[in-house]
């Protein structure tokens, strides 16, 4: 492989890897709203 290639794989990879953790936090943030939604529901309806 040339270096320009390995390069523009590392950049590839960065990106990547930064797009998971966005969305992996945006998922917990999902998650974390459905659990409080859930328990409103559950208090409103006991």
């Amino acid at each position: 492989m040339e270096k320009q290639q390995i390069e523009e794989l590392k950049q590839l990879l960065w990106r990547l890897e930064n797009e998971i953790r966005e969305t992996k936090d945006s998922l917990r943030k999902i998650n974390k709203s459905i659990d409080q939604y859930d328990k409103y529901t559950y208090l409103k309806s006991s």
